[in-house]
């Protein structure tokens, strides 16, 4: 099997789910502008991680190292969400709190879409950027290599 393979098969992955599940924010808030948030709450990046370790399960009997294919997929899916700074994650909540709110006047000049359409972008941010280092916690296992050991093992 092509090396390549399994990454492209992780890439094409979240490029659907990203597609699925925020579709084109860009032209959605030129020409929809939307007011409220939908769908797009704050456990979504949670909802899509879940998806996309579902996919990895099923591939894993078929790329997973030799020695490897009858265990289980092991990822750090905790340590990879904690991996978001508290930065981002008081922006984010401050995002959606600000989307969320529609004051009288955003009511009255409509436009609280570009709070919404801010908040949508850091939440297609934050989970872009989750799937990620799933998929590279994912290859890692695949191909057998680990970031902690190879940097010891270099000196």
């Amino acid at each position: 099997m092509n090396k390549t393979t399994p990454r492209q098969r992780c890439l094409n992955k979240e490029q659907e789910l990203l597609k699925k599940y925020f579709g084109n924010l860009v032209k959605e808030a030129a020409l929809e502008q939307p007011e409220t948030i939908g769908d797009y709450t704050p456990d979504l990046p949670l909802k899509i991680e879940a998806e996309y370790r579902t996919f990895m399960e099923e591939i894993w009997p078929e790329v997973a190292p030799e020695h490897l294919r009858n265990t289980p997929l092991v990822l750090e899916e905790q340590k990879l969400r904690k991996l978001m700074t508290e930065s981002e994650s008081k922006a984010l909540e401050k995002a959606f709190h600000k989307a969320q709110e529609r004051t009288l006047w955003e009511r009255i000049t409509q436009s609280n879409h570009k709070d919404v359409t801010y908040y949508k972008g850091l939440l297609h941010e934050l989970t872009r950027n989750l799937l990620m280092v799933m998929r590279e916690d994912f290859l890692e296992e695949v191909e057998g290599h680990d970031i902690e050991n190879k940097a010891f093992s270099e000196d």
